[in-house]
């Protein structure tokens, strides 16, 4: 059976790919942006196009057009998301009916383009060849859509869809899941079928690792209060859990490093002609105190989320819940500053928006593939073997005093060991005996620490009645900084650390000249295709985005991903199978 679709504020063609992907064959396309009609007419020259504005179309002109199978339509979704700021009053981007910004009786009129899939289905219905499935894509926030957000003109939408003949299910779920799909984009689709068709399966249950079972299970959907009508973003709203344990489980997703182009030149900031501004230096700043560029260990959330650095590390267990986090890939215009900082290489990118608003931020690493101790400091440590660290402090395999000699350079080799000073002065041989009792009260254990001198060989031995020095990765400037209540930071050449507790005692700062330090730059455009899933054409060859950089970003941004339609319209085959063309 061939199935067809008509494409319903089409844009750049995200949906239609997801179409033929699935098998599909694209039979119209609508859209009232010309140059978003250019590209998929590129794209998909099989199909008829047209550039209208959807709303200003007779019921005669609907019924022109020609029929098909599957309607996929993407009202417009910028006037009815939520994370625009102040409850849909002041608009950040162009309306579908005027060229700038909308005004809020624009925005009324835009989010009213959903009663024009009512339109279409209701003058095919008339005309006897009505759609046999309807999907209809558009933020989470437009299930709110009505007086107040009180969700009663989407309820209405429903009932005039459901008048005509029609089921429905509505479909929460991010693109992160359907892969390969780098990015985190959570999207509400709605699908209706006809009245007399089987139910389609639309339980999505991305592969997933449960780790309390230790084993890859397929996720399931669960409602963090499942006593409301299910709505939401993964995450905040609902999480998957394991079908044996019912525990909260890991889906597995694309990276934004995936995407992200190593060979492009970030500049230093520091060199910037144009200094960026003060907040997004800030949002820069805690950023790299959420990752920092040295990985160290936190605990995850439910959700797979980190824990800011200024939460308590808690106890550990024998599950599954420790990871090291990497350099940072964010958004630029956060309102609450470092908020959305993600380890790029294993974090998808942030949702995508018709603005070029993503940027990359690369903290000052090098890599050297080897390294003279005495000349370098140790190289970050990663998850991966390619560092040991052996303590010691023996000459010729003579122990040697940690009070009086600096520990000499350190290697993998067995001829350095881990010195324990004991309370009497000897020393036991960690070859064969084991550590002695660590008490809260003895003094009986002591810490060499090394640092950096101008000197040649300039390894010394912290004294014990100056502060313990912080390491750098690079360098030898690094700030340990220990605050009291109000925030006021100690002067670390001055007064020694406090006893830490499992409160927010203590923070790495990084400085201006840290941030200077680090590359800048937004993501190119061909990242953001990677991103959105669009570089590849459904059938052959690279998939064309016409016009100059901000209208290439708005199409891409506006797009619907191609996974998840692929993966929906799959869904909705086998009930069309049993019906017949």
């Amino acid at each position: 059976m061939s199935v067809t679709a008509t494409d319903l504020f089409c844009g750049a063609g995200g949906s239609s790919i997801g179409f033929e992907i699935a098998g599909g064959e694209l039979r119209l396309a609508l859209n009232h942006w010309q140059r978003a009609i250019e590209t998929h007419a590129t794209n998909f020259q099989h199909a008829d196009h047209d550039c209208e504005d959807v709303a200003s179309l007779t019921t005669a002109q609907i019924r022109r057009y020609p029929d098909s199978d599957i309607l996929m339509a993407s009202p417009e979704c910028t006037n009815h998301s939520l994370a625009k700021g102040a409850r849909r009053v002041k608009p950040q981007a162009g309306s579908l009916f005027d060229d700038g910004p909308a005004a809020s009786e624009e925005q009324e009129r835009s989010r009213a383009t959903m009663w024009d899939v009512v339109r279409f289905a209701e003058q095919k219905q008339l005309k006897g060849r009505p759609y046999k499935a309807i999907v209809v894509e558009n933020v989470v926030d437009a299930f709110k859509w009505g007086y107040n957000d009180d969700g009663g003109l989407f309820s209405a939408w429903r009932q005039a869809v459901a008048a005509l003949g029609y089921e429905h299910e509505i479909v929460y779920l991010n693109s992160m899941f359907c892969p390969p799909t780098p990015q985190s984009r959570d999207r509400m689709y709605v699908v209706f079928w006809l009245r007399g068709l089987r139910r389609p399966d639309l339980r999505f249950e991305p592969r997933s690792w449960c780790p309390s079972c230790g084993v890859l299970v397929d996720g399931r959907q669960s409602w963090k209060r499942p006593d409301r009508t299910p709505w939401g973003r993964y995450g905040v709203q609902y999480l998957y859990t394991c079908p044996s344990c019912s525990g909260a489980v890991l889906p597995g997703v694309f990276p934004a490093a995936s995407i992200i182009d190593r060979a492009l030149p970030a500049p230093l900031i520091g060199e910037r002609a144009r200094p960026l501004a003060k907040n997004t230096r800030e949002r820069i700043r805690r950023g790299l105190e959420r990752l920092a560029s040295e990985p160290f260990a936190i605990r995850l959330t439910h959700g797979g989320s980190p824990k800011p650095l200024t939460l308590p590390i808690v106890t550990l267990t024998q599950r599954h819940d420790m990871a090291m986090v990497t350099p940072v890939a964010g958004n630029t215009f956060e309102r609450k500053p470092g908020n959305r900082a993600r380890d790029a290489s294993t974090t998808p990118l942030a949702t995508v928006h018709g603005t070029p608003e993503q940027a990359l931020v690369v903290p000052p690493m090098g890599e050297v593939a080897a390294r003279d101790a005495a000349a370098h400091p140790l190289p970050t440590q990663t998850t991966t073997t390619r560092a040991a660290l052996v303590m010691g402090n023996r000459a010729h395999g003579v122990p040697r005093s940690a009070h009086e000699h600096p520990s000499q350079t350190v290697c993998t080799g067995e001829t350095l060991g881990v010195v324990e000073v004991q309370r009497h002065g000897e020393v036991r041989d960690p070859h064969v005996s084991a550590i002695g009792t660590v008490r809260a009260a003895g003094k009986h254990h002591g810490v060499v620490v090394m640092r950096n001198n101008d000197g040649a060989n300039g390894q010394m031995c912290t004294p014990e009645h100056e502060p313990v020095r912080t390491f750098a990765t690079k360098g030898h400037q690094s700030i340990l900084v220990p605050y009291q209540r109000g925030n006021e930071p100690i002067l670390a050449d001055q007064e020694p650390a406090m006893t830490l507790t499992t409160r927010d005692r203590a923070a790495v700062i990084y400085t201006d000249e840290d941030i200077d330090a680090c590359g800048f730059r937004m993501f190119a455009l061909h990242e953001i295709a990677g991103a959105m899933a669009m570089v590849d054409h459904p059938h052959d060859g690279e998939y064309v985005v016409l016009g100059n950089k901000r209208e290439r970003m708005a199409q891409y941004g506006n797009a619907v991903t191609p996974p998840v339609m692929t993966e929906i319209v799959r869904r909705l085959l086998p009930i069309l199978d049993e019906v017949g063309a």
